[in-house]
């Protein structure tokens, strides 16, 4: 079973064609049953099968993220002027609507870190509404694709601008941005009998709208700016793999990549003369890839525990981070 309802190219290509490979070897799936087999599901990619009706999953997240580089335009690795950090509670919350749709919110808060420098506590962030439906549903072994939709709507709920003399405590973007999605989970049963269940997921959303930015905020900008952020559209792929080694243990491993086009920061800020002075600065394009082992213990069929860490391989005009994390699945 799984409790996850749960947010490289080469490596995606090989995936597809081990896939391929499997799926077109002679089935023996009529003789396999996931009675006794656990999975959490991994840390990055959501479940395309979604959950039962009346069903419940909350999976609480504990998530530390560091970073001392950051890629350049050239996609080159290179040290920071200093190294920043944080630590988030990420809380998932998803219920079986019906056999078909699945619903998800998540919740999260925040406490931010650069140099010396601390945010003023644990402080709310962004929060997520997610809603799929299950195009096609998987067969009782899993060796039929499970095949899914799904929108995804952010809410501007962390605080982003007007900081006072504390841009750490900036949690959010104040982006209001919906995302569209496709998502196919499989389970392979491989020659010695243990399962393999893939996932992927392929997310699009289009530009959102300017988002209005006073005094200091997560953008940069200083005491007296007034403006605004017109952030990019952006494109997400993931895909992952549960290896079922026992009844309790299953290895992990996935990888991810996106990439947000260009950005447009426009505002005005007052002189040393009183004349106010404007300001145009197109941020460009920005890609992350990353990688993310991880091993899951299941103490129960509806309590399993996830550990891993997922950390940037490449990039453009991003951070380079290591993010070591865990969570705690439970179904209800």
């Amino acid at each position: 079973m799984s409790l996850s309802p749960s947010p490289v190219f080469p490596f995606v290509s090989l995936c597809l064609a081990s896939v391929l490979g499997l799926a077109s070897t002679p089935a023996v799936a009529q003789s396999n049953s996931l009675d006794d087999i656990h999975f959490t599901g991994p840390l990055i990619t959501p479940n395309a099968a979604g959950l039962p009706h009346g069903a419940w999953n909350v999976e609480p997240y504990l998530v530390r993220v560091d970073s001392d580089h950051y890629y350049d335009a050239d996609g080159n690795r290179t040290r920071s002027n200093g190294s920043s950090g944080a630590w988030l509670t990420v809380v998932p919350i998803a219920h079986g609507i019906s056999d078909r749709v699945t619903a998800q919110v998540n919740l999260s808060a925040v406490r931010a870190e650069s140099g010396a420098s601390r945010s003023g506590g644990f402080r709310a962030g962004d929060t997520t509404a997610r809603l799929q439906f299950l195009l096609q549903a998987p067969d009782a072994d899993g060796a039929r694709p499970a095949v899914a939709v799904a929108l995804t709507q952010r809410f501007a709920t962390g605080s982003y601008d007007r900081v006072g003399g504390n841009p750490l405590n900036a949690q959010g973007d104040g982006v209001q941005r919906t995302s569209a999605a496709v998502a196919v989970q499989q389970v392979l049963w491989l020659p010695n009998g243990r399962p393999l269940r893939w996932r992927g997921q392929f997310s699009a959303s289009p530009a959102p709208s300017r988002v209005a930015l006073h005094d200091s905020s997560v953008y940069g900008t200083g005491p007296d700016f007034r403006g605004s952020v017109a952030r990019g559209s952006l494109l997400g792929l993931s895909m992952a793999a549960e290896y079922s080694i026992s009844a309790r243990w299953v290895g992990v491993f996935e990888v991810s990549a996106s990439r947000e086009s260009d950005q447009q920061l426009s505002g005005y800020v007052p002189g040393d003369d009183g004349v106010a002075r404007r300001i145009e600065e197109r941020r460009p394009a920005s890609s992350s890839i990353s990688l993310a082992p991880a091993v899951e213990y299941h103490f129960a069929p509806n309590v399993g525990l996830i550990a891993g860490v997922e950390f940037s391989v490449g990039g453009r005009n991003s951070g380079a981070f290591i993010s070591p994390q865990i969570a705690l699945a439970m179904s209800f």
